[in-house]
């Protein structure tokens, strides 16, 4: 069984982390919203999305957005403001391992700050090559392992295995973010080449590159303050994309699919789910969905389907 991070399980609230991180919130959403610049599409797909913090950044691109996370608190607890705020918003609780999608239903999607939780990204990319439409755009942005201060630190140590392409499992240090205190979560650090691979082998073709966050540091918060950190952040997203330079890299990519027909439109989510367990076809009622193929049954309450299995 693959791990899954569970923030419910003890009752982590994620809205917390981004109360003293304005910096490294607006220099994501800039780079966002300038990538989905000459983006459109009908259905997109945010994983890991939790309560809305980047939907302003596609909201207006994509007729259909949905907001997939596991953490059935974090959508329950925001549920209310989101709908307010993006009348056309998709609720839905589910592993990013079994996705509750038919095949070639996404025009578009987005995972940030999520993939150092996925223990076997291979398996994820699968999954979600499964759910993309063809000619369909994906933005997948990762902790990066090499990034400046951290090679730094190993060429100090003479730590050259460091620079090698596997994964880095980065110590709790007191963050245990979906675990109970004292116990190790998954938190991976990726090299980008590593992930590129991946995508590559799993059917996404990478188109370009970009970095986030890349003058990330409490010191200079409080010496340069944060307006003069994201002006300088601008600028440092379009000299410094190709590089390996800061914490937080970005890829955009395509997934290009031979298609006998064209998916037909729709505007009604139950007409894209899907059994997340055997991808068998649901009979939906109400707040009740029940798969023909396997009989499992999965609820929906306060207009939130949660499609949860490990």
């Amino acid at each position: 069984m693959t791990k899954v991070t569970d923030y419910d399980l003890f009752g982590y609230d994620y809205t917390n982390y981004w109360k003293d991180r304005r910096y490294e919130n607006e220099s994501e959403k800039m780079l966002l919203s300038k990538i989905f610049r000459n983006k459109n599409g009908n259905w997109f797909l945010d994983i890991g999305g939790s309560y809305g913090r980047l939907t302003s950044t596609y909201y207006s691109k994509y007729t259909n957005p949905v907001i997939l996370d596991y953490s059935l608190q974090t959508l329950t607890k925001n549920k209310d403001i989101l709908k307010t705020k993006y009348p056309n918003i998709q609720l839905i609780a589910a592993n990013a391992y079994k996705l509750p999608f038919k095949d070639n239903s996404f025009d578009g999607a987005l995972m940030v700050r999520v993939l150092h939780h996925i223990e076997k990204p291979s398996t994820y990319f699968k999954e979600l090559f499964r759910t993309m439409n063809k000619n369909s755009f994906y933005i997948q942005e990762f902790a990066n392992k090499v990034h400046f201060i951290s090679s730094l630190k190993a060429l100090v140590k003479f730590n050259f295995k460091f620079f090698s392409k596997e994964p880095y499992q980065q110590p709790t240090r007191g963050n245990f973010e979906g675990t109970k205190a004292g116990e190790e979560s998954i938190f991976f650090n990726y090299h980008p080449s590593y992930v590129k691979e991946l995508l590559t082998k799993n059917g996404f073709t990478v188109i370009k590159k970009h970095g986030c966050s890349y003058i990330r540091s409490a010191f200079l918060k409080k010496f340069l303050g944060e307006d003069l950190m994201l002006l300088k952040e601008k600028v440092l997203q379009t000299l410094l994309s190709w590089s390996n330079f800061p914490p937080s890299i970005v890829y955009e990519s395509m997934v290009k699919k031979e298609l006998e027909e064209n998916i037909a439109y729709t505007s009604q989510l139950e007409d894209i789910l899907a059994c997340p367990e055997c991808k068998g076809i649901l009979s939906i009622t109400n707040n009740e969905a029940k798969c023909k193929k396997c009989s499992k049954i999965f609820l929906k309450k306060d207009d939130i389907w949660d499609f949860r299995v490990k």
